[in-house]
């Protein structure tokens, strides 16, 4: 279909209207842009005869936007973007921006890297720096610290860049020799005399034996053989190793189970109350972050997919 010419108003006109809505009077805009206000007046005066609407409402302390502005301008901003972001890819001497990924232990060593050798064969141009950290504050959603981030909060977090990447589900699993050890293990009423595996100082609104129990349907009791270990990570290499009966998220150890190293003792529990995140910064370059976030949760919705049939 072609384009039609006469209903797309100047890229430079664009330009001159983004920078006065951003800065909020016509001065800062030209010396932005290295124009005169004038030049500057008459461009947004002409782009609002051409889209025949007001965009400003023009005050003594500078420039408001009309309603009609507001939302003209979230359009301009995202096409500017997308623009400027194409015309960099196209450039062969520009390396493209690194995505600055912050996420958390486990899901780096239980999903993204098994996956990520993918990731690499289909944005060979999208260079990835990884950071850790188990304790991001999503307050934060604007830090420059990172592009995109992974972490574990309450399902009522509400913010328009997160992106539910896994509900939580929670069973038991065990290594097969631990299984053939202590057959009784599959009786969930003797649950607490088995040696279990578990979380040291883990944060409050963490699910945990006794959560987990209140879902399951049983009650609670002191475990009198536990180890407690400072990661999730420890504690389902313990369980490989047959140490005892782990309290582990279905997506930690799926691959585990497929390929028998582990075996599930139940099926996987709906807790409800808190689930993982994937969250994009308003800051991010928006290229990469949603490359990524896209082939995250494509990876995720196949894994579904494959669990079902």
């Amino acid at each position: 279909m072609p384009i039609n010419n006469r209903t797309i108003p100047s890229l430079n006109s664009l330009i001159l209207f983004e920078a006065s809505a951003r800065l909020g009077t016509l001065t800062s805009a030209a010396n932005e842009l290295c124009v005169s206000p004038t030049a500057v007046s008459k461009q947004i005066k002409q782009l609002e005869s051409f889209l025949n609407t007001k965009l400003f409402i023009r005050k003594k302390t500078g420039l408001e936007l009309t309603k009609k502005g507001q939302t003209y301008l979230e359009t301009v901003r995202k096409t500017l973007t997308v623009l400027a972001e194409e015309s960099q890819k196209m450039d062969d001497k520009v390396s493209p921006l690194p995505l600055n990924l912050e996420i958390g232990a486990c899901f780096s060593h239980f999903w993204l890297i098994p996956h990520l050798d993918d990731f690499r064969d289909k944005y060979p141009d999208i260079m990835l720096n990884i950071s850790i950290n188990n304790e991001r504050n999503m307050s934060e959603v604007n830090s420059h610290e990172y592009d995109v981030a992974f972490y574990y909060s309450s399902l009522k977090t509400s913010y328009k860049n997160n992106f539910l990447l896994f509900n939580e589900r929670m069973l038991l699993v065990c290594s097969p020799s631990f299984l053939e050890k202590h057959p009784e293990c599959h009786n969930l009423k003797h649950i607490w005399q088995q040696p279990l595996l578990g979380l040291k100082d883990a944060p409050d609104f963490w699910e945990n034996w006794q959560t987990w129990a209140a879902h399951s349907g049983i009650d609670y009791l002191e475990p009198l053989n536990e180890i407690q270990m400072e990661d999730q990570i420890a504690v389902v290499h313990a369980a490989q190793n047959g140490l005892g009966i782990a309290l582990a998220w279905d997506w930690h150890v799926e691959d585990l189970i497929a390929e028998g190293s582990l075996v599930a003792l139940t099926p996987p529990i709906e807790c409800k109350n808190n689930a993982f995140f994937l969250t994009r910064t308003e800051n991010a370059n928006r290229y990469s972050a949603e490359c990524f976030i896209d082939w995250v949760m494509e990876r995720v919705a196949d894994q579904r997919h494959v669990a079902k049939i």
